[in-house]
């Protein structure tokens, strides 16, 4: 297939996030997240949530009507992200009004593994841009040993990435804390387990993607069991940097770059952890990730906050 053919855009999805995914998010932290509980109690969506746009896009596409149950034959709906790169521009309120536009920027297949990568970018009822977003995900689960590497459209390794935004820093309020920060200060680090009754509270009683909570979707899509979601796992790592500095200290142009390594079935034990990798002038960089009892990596990934 020609390069040219590509991007393809995609049908416009239109917000706000359902109030019970809202809540879920919330839930779904267990006991582990008071600051992502109180940041939706404030009345926002918090970031984990944001960098789940593309999977807000992908879940308002038209189905085939002839399309397979979800999860069978190895297919996964919205696909398993192993990398996300975005950028929070500004809040976006639990009941504000948005829309998403996006296109698919091409797909590839890595040993055996089918991918895609998809652009989306968010605007509020005003216009104003409020979240970009560049996604790769797996797109079944199953590898196919019969398939050879190829590519269509851009090399996702390759395409521009969302870059920290200093529009709006100068209305974080949470510069100062940010400041006491040190080259090397580790945040985070404990022990806390995944249960399946957390997986299945973030998912909600109308789960986008049930191989996160249903036992037999996920081994009809090839899992042993159940998987925690991606921004699922990105959200208790980014609780200490929360707990830190303040509930909405990521809401202020911080951009994100995350890549998901192995899966986190339920009830496994991860260690998420959060690090200071550089402060300069204008931006401080966190390393993220989150590690597995048996010292395994889930998620690495690094998240930057430009300072005002």
């Amino acid at each position: 297939m020609s390069k040219n053919s590509w991007p393809r855009p995609l049908h416009d999805a239109a917000g706000p996030v359902r109030s019970d995914k809202i809540d879920g998010a919330a839930e779904g932290m267990g006991v582990w997240g008071p600051e992502t509980r109180a940041l939706i109690d404030d009345g926002y969506v918090p970031p984990d949530i944001m960098t789940g746009l593309t999977l807000f896009l992908l879940g308002s596409q038209p189905r085939d009507r002839n399309q397979k149950v979800l999860g069978a034959g190895g297919g996964v709906a919205g696909g398993v992200w192993v990398r996300e790169r975005n950028t929070i521009h500004r809040p976006l309120g639990r009941d504000d009004v948005f829309t998403v536009t996006g296109e698919s920027e091409g797909r590839h297949v890595h040993k055996g593994r089918r991918y895609g990568t998809t652009r989306c970018q968010t605007h509020n009822a005003a216009g104003e841009l409020t979240a970009t977003n560049l996604t790769t995900g797996l797109l079944a689960y199953r590898v196919e040993e019969d398939l050879e590497d190829s590519l269509e459209g851009e090399d996702p390794d390759t395409i521009t990435s969302p870059e920290p935004d200093w529009t709006h820093a100068g209305s974080n309020r949470c510069g100062a804390k940010l400041r006491e920060l040190s080259v090397g200060q580790a945040l985070g680090g404990y022990e806390l387990p995944v249960t399946l009754a957390m997986m299945e509270a973030r998912d909600t009683k109308k789960p986008d993607n049930p191989i996160h909570s249903d036992p037999e979707i996920a081994k009809k899509a090839g899992l042993e069991k159940p998987i925690a979601g991606g921004s699922h796992v990105l959200a208790f790592a980014l609780e200490p940097i929360m707990a830190f500095a303040g509930r909405d200290v990521l809401l202020y142009g911080s951009s994100f770059d995350i890549r998901w390594k192995a899966p986190v079935y339920a009830d496994l034990v991860i260690r998420p952890h959060a690090r200071v990798a550089a402060i300069t002038d204008d931006r401080i960089t966190f390393e993220v990730d989150a590690i597995l009892a048996s010292d395994a990596v889930a998620m690495v990934g690094t998240v930057t906050v430009p300072l005002p």
